[in-house]
């Protein structure tokens, strides 16, 4: 990893530095104001001198005042050469220009880095030869031991945060080892980093800006190790990693890091500088440290756990207060345990008068009745509609029971949306639809018995004058009894809607169903109009559980519909039926479902026609009834069919092919017993 501390006064220019050294790289930009606290903790400084200008050479020299050691470099674009003349005898290392050389900018803090991990390496080598540590009686162990278990045993017996607790223990190490730098970086919650959340000797600009990332340097080293590191007793490692902990542990103005590690995972890490003679911590020291700390961060992870307990708490009370729906819960004892604001404004309960606590029998009825149910009974409800006469509502209710870690009942929650608008918009589409429908009804029914009855009109009007010709009562009787009959007919289909469908279900072979139909169509054709018929049976004994009657009019009414859609050409109709199995779900609609027994086969039965096909704007709204594209009929045929057939638990789909339209009936097989 590389540290940088880049100076600038534009912030956005530090994310085009790390988009040109990658993402191994730890930037921190500074405008110069935090220059004091942040330059002796970096080796490598970059100054942006397109954006410091002439003041580039005032910085330069504040750092090398402040860090003689730090290598300094500078970028830009365009900058005059007696500036950069006058920086590189400050001690500016080298310039680069963001249009000429700046792609070499990464290979140079390559090299820079090896060339600091190699010096790092020798330094360790020679400290080796040179350590002396220091030593402390085991009296004295012994008695600051005591000191601190009877201080902490005080401070906690008085009630404590994690902020205190952190204070309380750099206080008490300051005070008894004489360390002037201490720190403590915990995880983050959110993100899988450590940061300082106490210090002591540490500026507040130097603790905002330190970030500890787990994948190297000392964090990467404690979590795998577990053990204290010094600058007296370096750790032995690669020279990568030990050159970022070395880093590191400059940048946290530490000598000594130790792990604060329980149950083999890194909650945090201490850090502690030089004592204020300059002396270094000796081993029995950082061996009795190790021990406080041990004991410190149990205390830290409990903290740490009611503090999640305390943050994911409020979390739930707000998305419980913000949600656009109504919550209640109750307890074992049947006691309201919630009751967010959602619930006390649609059930129009004054927020002053508090349910917590309260009976269920509180909860307006019937949703105390329901909560109830489930926490008893275990009955669950989903988007069950209730109503409320007290506060005229409409809500759309679901419960269901709640459990402890051993899958213990130790209530139930009801969660409910106000579905009075949405109520009150389908009841005006309803009138609108109930409107516009009866409006249909009159202009189908107003065109047809007109048809009707003008020839009956038109011949009433010559009977006076025409009655002594036999011809023409002849003539006038056959046309009346016509059109009284179409009328009838009329009439009936009407009534088809307006009563339930009665069915008197026999067991029916298809082919004869099917042949019967026909024939009852070829009696009502036109003169002169003629439909060739051409029936394929793929099995003789397809059996129906049918009522007969109604299967031959839904058969009549759609091979009707496909012949009046044909008038310009021979009419060709062809007729398939074959066993079909079990057929995809989605094939039927909500109500062919009730009424289909597991395991049902099915047959399906194909009319395909030689006419133009179903058009596609309209295919959608074919099954309405009154909807027709024809300029004669009432539009109920097919309506009457797909009520028919679904009555019996089957399905009707229409469909288009590549010459006329294809309508698919499934009927559920009969085996008739043997």
């Amino acid at each position: 990893m590389v540290s940088i501390l880049f100076i600038t006064y534009e912030e956005k220019r530090k994310y085009f530095l790390k988009s040109i050294l990658g993402e191994d790289s730890y930037i921190v930009d500074c405008n110069g104001n935090e220059l004091e606290e942040l330059c002796p903790l970096f080796e490598l400084i970059v100054i942006d001198f397109s954006s410091l200008g002439w003041e580039s050479l005032n910085v330069l020299s504040q750092i090398k005042k402040l860090n003689p050691s730090a290598t300094v470099f500078g970028i830009g674009r365009g900058i005059k050469k007696e500036i950069i003349k006058a920086a590189k005898e400050k001690g500016l290392e080298d310039y680069i220009d963001v249009d000429e050389g700046l792609g070499f900018f990464p290979e140079i803090i390559k090299k820079k880095v090896e060339r600091e991990i190699l010096i790092s390496e020798i330094e360790e080598k020679n400290r080796e030869k040179t350590l002396h540590p220091t030593s402390i009686s085991e009296k004295n162990l012994l008695f600051e031991e005591r000191s601190f278990l009877e201080e902490m045993s005080k401070f906690l017996a008085h009630g404590y945060n994690l902020k205190e607790l952190l204070q309380f223990l750099l206080n008490f190490l300051g005070r008894m080892f004489g360390i002037t730098r201490l720190c403590v970086l915990l995880k983050e919650r959110e993100e899988n980093v450590y940061k300082i959340k106490a210090c002591k000797g540490l500026g507040e600009e130097v603790k905002k800006y330190i970030t500890l990332y787990p994948e190297r340097g000392i964090v990467k080293f404690l979590a795998k190790e577990g053990t204290a590191i010094t600058r007296e007793n370096f750790p032995k490692t690669d020279p990568k990693t030990a050159y970022e902990i070395k880093k590191e542990m400059k940048l946290i103005h530490s000598s000594t890091v130790i792990p604060l590690s329980s149950q083999g995972k890194l909650t945090g890490i201490l850090g502690l500088g030089p004592k204020i003679t300059g002396e270094n911590l000796s081993p029995e020291e950082i061996k009795q440290i190790f021990l406080f700390s041990g004991y410190v961060v149990l205390a830290i992870q409990n903290l740490l756990f009611y503090e999640e307990v305390c943050w994911q708490k409020e979390y739930i009370e707000k998305v419980l207060q913000n949600a656009s729906s109504g919550v209640i819960t109750i307890d074992a004892k049947q006691k309201i345990t919630t009751c967010n604001l959602r619930a006390y404004k649609i059930l129009e309960i004054n927020e002053k008068k508090k349910l917590l606590g309260k009976d269920i029998r509180e909860i307006p009825s019937p949703l105390g009745d329901l909560l109830f149910e489930t926490l008893t009974r275990g009955i669950p409800y989903e988007r069950k509609e209730v109503y409320l006469p007290r506060i005229k509502r409409w809500l759309g209710v679901s419960t269901s029971q709640t459990k402890d870690a051993q899958g213990k009942t130790i209530g139930s929650i009801m969660i409910f949306t106000d579905l009075t608008p949405v109520k009150e918009l389908e009841e005006e589409k309803r009138r609108a639809q109930t409107k516009d429908f009866l409006a249909q009804i009159a202009t189908r029914l107003s065109h047809e018995l007109r048809n009707s009855l003008v020839p009956i009109k038109s011949l009433a009007e010559l009977l006076p004058s025409n009655y002594l010709d036999e011809d023409f009562r002849e003539n006038f009787l056959s046309i009346v009894n016509r059109e009284i009959k179409r009328i009838d007919e009329l009439i009936e289909r009407l009534l088809f809607f307006s009563q339930p469908l009665k069915l008197d279900k026999t067991a029916q072979l298809l082919p004869s169903l099917i042949k019967k139909a026909i024939k009852k169509i070829e009696k009502k054709l036109p003169s002169g109009k003629k439909v060739e018929f051409n029936i394929t049976f793929k099995e003789e004994n397809l059996w129906v559980y049918a009522d007969e009657k109604a299967i031959i009019d839904a058969f009549e009414n759609i091979i009707i519909n496909a012949v009046e859609a044909i008038e310009e050409k021979q009419v060709k109709i062809e007729i398939s039926c074959e066993n079909c199995g079990n057929l995809p779900h989605f094939t039927f609609s909500e109500k062919s479902k009730k009424k289909i027994p597991p395991q049902t086969k099915y047959i399906k039965i194909e009319f395909k026609d030689n006419g133009p096909g179903f058009p596609e704007e309209t295919s959608k709204k074919i099954f309405d009834p009154f909807f027709t594209t024809k300029n004669k009929g009432i539009g109920l045929g097919l309506t009457i069919s797909q009520r028919i057939i679904e009555e019996h638990g089957g399905s009707i789909i229409p469909s288009n092919r590549n010459e006329g339209a294809t309508v698919s009936v499934y009927l559920p097989r009969y085996h008739p017993p043997i």
